[in-house]
């Protein structure tokens, strides 16, 4: 694992030393950035799953001010804090472990860019979204899923717009941001017929 631009282009990361953990691949991880920068650049980001940091020191190495880092696997908090350590990102890291759900509410400001890699398939996707959807703190965020099947938002919140969705190799990425529902019902209402 490394960082793949900015700042710390090329630094190698540590990864799990579990082998259930699956970090997100480069060609990935470099497509999701070049989505994401030309939209937004900047800003404040959560790493939901972080693992050992991989995603939110991108975010960092590409100019974010600050990541919370959210884990629950204290081997990989060690690892995450070591990675920190090598890129000279530690002041700009806040690390929250335990529960995801726990950690959501312990986010203190805005954020810009939530990422949601669950370490496998799950309900976190849809349990984490189900917080953040009420929080304010999130109401301007993009947020980001990484999954091996297809997670249809949109089934489950009226209050998501998809802006992208795309496949690479076995992962999907979508990227959705929280409308507010009052204006789309007032723009519904005014379409004719």
């Amino acid at each position: 694992m490394r960082v793949i631009s900015g700042l710390r282009k090329g630094y190698k990361l540590l990864g799990p030393k579990s082998t259930k953990s699956r970090p997100t691949e480069d060609k990935v991880k470099e497509a999701v950035f070049n989505v994401l920068y030309p939209y937004r650049s900047g800003g404040v980001a959560l790493d939901l799953f972080s693992c050992t940091g991989s995603i939110g020191i991108e975010f960092l190495s590409r100019g974010s001010k600050k990541v919370f880092f959210s884990e629950s696997n204290y081997d990989n908090i060690r690892i995450l804090k070591e990675n920190l350590d090598k890129t000279h990102f530690t002041e700009q890291a806040q690390i929250l472990g335990g529960d995801f759900k726990k950690n959501i509410l312990l986010v203190d400001e805005n954020v810009d860019y939530v990422y949601i890699d669950p370490p496998y398939y799950s309900d976190f996707y849809i349990k984490s979204l189900d917080i953040m959807k009420d929080i304010e703190f999130f109401k301007e965020a993009l947020f980001i899923l990484e999954a091996d099947k297809k997670i249809d938002v949109l089934e489950e919140f009226d209050c998501f717009e998809l802006l992208f969705q795309r496949q690479y190799g076995k992962k999907e990425i979508s990227i959705y941001k929280i409308i507010d529902l009052g204006e789309r019902k007032t723009n519904e209402s005014d379409l004719p017929g």
